[in-house]
């Protein structure tokens, strides 16, 4: 039986590529899949992370990061994918998280007769809406699994709703082995007065006030820190388009950043003294290091590190204040240890 893995996003290839390079080790067949709905620095992950299985683009244009180019790009990934699937005996296929490729993966791989394996499976927020649209393709993804992989015991929990389901405990989440695995955060040292700022969520950037105000926060903090704002694609068309842009170029202390490689990614945020973030996958990483980390959200559905070295704040002059206050002093926390391979635990049940 074939493993599939098809992968999307930048997040899903530096979660799933442990797993991937695990069953390479186990020498477990494995068909590698990318729909391009991210496409900058995906190559340099692949490299990045040594994986061998030579991928399959189904998709390989430009990076997918307005509502119309994914709305153009979903259908046609979608009759790619059953395309693909179709020529595969019943197989394993292993999609991740909750984001367009995951549906569009889990739904044709049913049409397509293969069974379902879901990567960090049982994650939920218990509200249909928050956040959107992630949390409903989270619910139909589960209803359309066969196999959960589920990092902790509330995922499991969760999963246990539903029926027909088999559920793998990997007693944690695969971004701590591609965190061993590249030797994230030896040797760094914090440089005073620094914050890292890395912010996509619809929430966030599609609120023209919204970013406005968070645009002004910045500017304010960049009088007495140095801001490395690290820009995703949709984030900076926003604030093109917003008109936002240039009020953060001419800071002499804001660093307006292109996305980069994982490690240096993370090594820069471990090199500041917090981070403000709205992504799931930088609360995972950072409660890890026991990093000061500012959760731009109203809610989030991880517990890693929450009231211990993270904090959830929703307004903008809220996160100021905190950090004006020099109060993410007290989020410093002890870095943790990997006692079992999440990756390994994942290739041995399919190998056995």
């Amino acid at each position: 039986m074939e493993n599939i893995f098809i992968i999307g996003t930048r997040a899903q290839l530096i979660k799933a590529a442990p797993v991937i390079r695990a069953f390479e080790k186990n020498n477990l067949p494995i068909e590698f899949i990318l729909t391009g709905q991210h496409n900058d620095t995906m190559e340099d992950l692949i490299a990045e992370f040594g994986i061998t299985s030579p991928p399959v683009y189904l998709v390989k244009n430009k990076e997918h990061s307005s509502i119309i180019s994914l709305l153009i790009w979903l259908p046609s990934i979608f009759f790619l994918l059953i395309q693909t699937l179709i020529q595969f005996k019943k197989s394993h296929v292993f999609v991740h998280g909750d984001t367009l490729t995951t549906l569009m993966s889990a739904i044709s791989a049913k049409i397509t007769n293969h069974r379902v394996v879901h990567l960090e499976s049982g994650l939920t927020s218990n509200n249909l809406f928050t956040p959107f649209p992630e949390e409903i393709i989270r619910r139909i993804v589960f209803k359309l699994t066969n196999i959960a992989c589920c990092p902790n015991y509330q995922d499991i929990m969760n999963m246990q709703k539903y029926k027909n389901i088999k559920i793998l405990n990997t007693y944690g989440n695969s971004i701590l082995d591609s965190i061993q695995y590249l030797k994230i955060g030896e040797d760094i040292r914090k440089n005073p007065k620094t914050i890292l700022v890395s912010l996509h969520r619809f929430q966030n950037i599609y609120n023209q006030d919204r970013l406005s105000k968070i645009t002004e926060m910045l500017i304010i903090l960049g009088q007495d820190y140095t801001i490395h704002f690290v820009l995703h694609p949709a984030t900076l068309k926003k604030l093109k388009s917003f008109k936002l842009l240039k009020d953060l170029e001419i800071q002499k202390n804001i660093k307006l950043l292109p996305r980069m490689t994982y490690k240096n990614f993370l090594n820069l945020a471990l090199s500041t003294e917090c981070v403000i973030t709205d992504g799931g996958s930088n609360q995972e990483e950072l409660a890890f290091f026991g990093h000061p980390t500012l959760i731009l959200r109203q809610t989030t559905e991880r517990l890693d590190g929450l009231n211990a070295n993270a904090i959830l704040i929703n307004e903008p002059w809220q996160i100021q204040e905190f950090i004006k206050k020099q109060k993410y002093f007290t989020l410093q926390k002890n870095k943790q240890s990997l006692q079992k391979s999440p990756s390994e635990i994942i290739a041995q049940y399919f190998r056995n």
